[in-house]
């Protein structure tokens, strides 16, 4: 039966998450330092090749994590591989290559309503009146949010390139949330973020083939280093296992509501590392596009009568 998220209760597995989302907030300034001196595939294989050998290190010195637990379930990880992996990577990169940080985070900032919409899709929850009136309005904060970068509401590739691309990662982000719940419920989050992540970066391989072949491994700078090694081990060796952790538990819902907070982090992140500064016409769409997720994600609230207990009773 469909449920609606669960209630506002924290523990450990919501800080657990909160650190995950401040950790990639970090991540989206590290990648930009990062592409300084890499193109995006070239910059995406070895920091992806980095932690599917960090995956396979831990599944080497114990065997037994390999091992899924029903028969089957090696070709849904494979599938949940290609999506959080193959598919988003693949969108994800070359969007933050011909993107501003900031404004990168707040269209990945609407991957709450993507994961929503598909729960709902597949009777996981279901959205209420206030959640459909959210989306509405995420939908305008996103058009204030990439006309304020283009100086207007340019109708082109070039201009909604970027933004196109980031939105076909969070509809990749959502399938990898939402259809991870089910394989979690008997299957440890490191052997699904291992066996995800390596499948994946290995159907990823391809499409950086050629940017590989041309990396300069001399010009990488100290700082080119720091970032492959961070965007490797900490933002997905680290991050995707506790991600995964956090929706066996509390479920892809309540972890997709957290990503609320990505946009927010991330433009203090990218103003304190990057000198990135959003105009007054970006500041207001985000604004807009944030409620808009929270009403999709929680606002059905505003119209519980006081006292209804719901939430207390579907707190994880």
């Amino acid at each position: 039966m469909a449920e609606r998220t669960n209630g506002s209760r924290m523990g450990r597995t919501d800080l657990l998450i909160i650190l995950v989302i401040i950790l990639w907030a970090v991540n989206l300034s590290v990648i930009k330092i990062g592409l300084r001196t890499l193109s995006p595939h070239g910059f995406n294989a070895v920091r992806l090749g980095l932690a599917s050998l960090a995956y396979l290190a831990v599944l080497v010195a114990r065997p037994g994590k390999l091992r899924l637990g029903r028969k089957g379930d090696g070709w849904k990880a494979f599938g949940l591989g290609l999506l959080g992996i193959t598919g988003y990577q693949v969108f994800f990169i070359k969007a933050i290559d011909t993107m501003n940080a900031s404004t990168a985070s707040i269209v990945m900032g609407t991957s709450p309503i993507f994961i929503a919409l598909l729960a709902t899709a597949v009777g996981e929850e279901r959205i209420s009146l206030a959640g459909w009136f959210g989306i509405a309005i995420s939908f305008a904060g996103f058009l204030l949010v990439v006309s304020g970068e283009n100086g207007g509401l340019v109708f082109t590739w070039e201009a909604w390139r970027g933004a196109v691309l980031i939105l076909l990662a969070n509809a990749c982000w959502a399938g990898y949330t939402v259809f991870s719940k089910p394989v979690l419920e008997r299957n440890s989050a490191f052997r699904l973020a291992a066996v995800g992540t390596i499948t994946g970066t290995l159907v990823y391989l391809p499409f950086a083939a050629g940017d590989v072949a041309r990396i300069d491994w001399t010009r990488i700078s100290l700082e080119g280093w720091g970032a492959i090694l961070y965007a490797g081990l900490v933002s997905i060796f680290l991050c995707f296992v506790l991600w995964y952790q956090s929706v066996k538990k509390v479920g892809s819902a309540k972890t997709g509501v957290y990503s609320n907070l990505t946009p927010i982090l991330s433009i203090f992140f990218a103003g304190l590392v990057l000198g990135e500064r959003l105009t007054a016409i970006q500041a207001f769409g985000a604004a807009i596009t944030l409620a808009g997720v929270y009403l999709t994600r929680s606002g059905y609230r505003f119209f519980e009568r006081k006292g209804d207990g719901r939430g207390a009773a579907d707190a994880a």
